[in-house]
């Protein structure tokens, strides 16, 4: 015989109308266990459960796709606010030389296409020595932040070539990552090809922003 008869009936109904064990156990003032044990094994309830899984499930949809249109709209703002910013440290920054020699380069040798990426390539140390100093004292970057590695030709000796680069720039040789090889003519290469890199779609939309303004301006 059933305990709680009252409760098993209460149980029936609230499982009839959808409730789960959980809320069911907590209405009933009994366990999760017990109610498993009324209803688990009755023919309604196993559908119940069906109904609750597929409902469950579209309600997390909805919910990931009400997540998902949130954070679009969460980073077309700071988007925006970033580029609005731009224009205003733009004024301020202009005449600085250091600020309008770094833009020149990254106009020249810089990644213009990748919306979320930083990377200046060059064979030129001092224009990667300029760069680094740049995100350091115009967008805020920790060196720690800065990614460097190298493209040599397949002769050409890493460790000196990265020491060289590490005192030039300067940057730690922790930050360099794995060094790329080519067979090509090591002709021009000469300490290889540099490329800083820095992941930040915000930094990014600012860089490409003010070498808009510069352009305007010339």
């Amino acid at each position: 015989m059933i305990r709680k008869e009252d409760a098993y009936k209460q149980a029936i109904e609230f499982r009839k109308r959808g409730f789960t064990y959980s809320e069911i156990a907590k209405i009933c003032g009994v366990s999760k266990g017990t109610v498993f044990n009324w209803l688990s094994k009755k023919k309604f309830s196993r559908q119940v459960a069906k109904d609750n899984a597929v409902r469950a499930a579209k309600e997390n949809v909805k919910r990931i796709g009400l997540v998902n249109k949130a954070r679009v709209i969460e980073r077309k703002t700071r988007y925006s606010e970033a580029e609005k910013a731009a224009v205003t440290e733009f004024k301020h920054y202009k005449h600085n030389m250091l600020f309008i020699t770094a833009l020149s380069f990254y106009r020249a040798s810089g990644d213009l296409q990748d919306s979320s990426r930083i990377r200046l390539s060059s064979n030129d140390v001092e224009q990667h020595r300029v760069f680094v100093k740049f995100l350091v004292e115009f967008l805020g970057v920790e060196k720690e932040q800065v990614q460097f590695w190298l493209l040599l030709h397949a002769k050409q000796p890493e460790e000196r070539i990265v020491k060289y680069w590490s005192r030039r720039i300067p940057l730690s040789v922790a930050r360099f990552g794995k060094t790329q090889r080519t067979k090509q003519t090591a002709e021009g290469l000469h300490y290889g090809t540099g490329n800083t890199i820095i992941g930040n779609t915000v930094l990014k939309k600012k860089i490409l922003k003010w070498i808009e303004l510069a352009l305007k301006e010339t």
